[in-house]
């Protein structure tokens, strides 16, 4: 659920982060997921970095400057990065922001399993209604 924009997020801990850093790290298996490779990879913030977002939902794993160079992508086409499903803008929740996941497509990612899931996946159609703004995301199982 989207939360009040005057609704302050809290700081996370130093352990908080490293959990989440741990979590991505297993989830994408190594794998760059943009392109699909294996090899050096970037823990990435799809939304830039802050002291309240080191989360599961907002991390992906993308190919390093010594891989595939899908991080750097990333950060030199802030925009197409946005639309292709790889970033998400500085205003939205990235648990309710579509994600592009290579071999599985467009997904919600979760903070927390749920039903041992970490995402849920969704159409392309959904995905550009949420990032259009005419959807609005309710997961009842979050």
């Amino acid at each position: 659920m989207s939360r009040p924009p005057t609704q302050k997020r809290p700081k996370l801990t130093r352990k908080q982060e490293q959990d989440a850093y741990k979590i991505v790290t297993a989830r994408d298996l190594g794998q760059c997921q943009r392109c699909g490779r294996f090899g050096p990879t970037d823990r990435d913030h799809r939304q830039n970095r802050d002291a309240w977002n080191t989360t599961v939902a907002n991390l992906q794993l993308l190919g390093s400057a010594f891989g595939c160079g899908c991080h750097i992508w990333k950060t030199e086409n802030p925009a197409q990065a946005i639309a292709a499903g790889f970033s998400a803008p500085r205003w939205a929740d990235p648990a309710e922001w579509p994600a592009k996941r290579h071999g599985v497509g467009w997904v919600l990612y979760y903070d927390a399993p749920v039903d041992g899931a970490w995402w849920k996946p969704i159409t392309e159609e959904q995905a550009r209604a949420l990032m259009a703004g005419e959807e609005e995301h309710r997961d009842p199982d979050r």
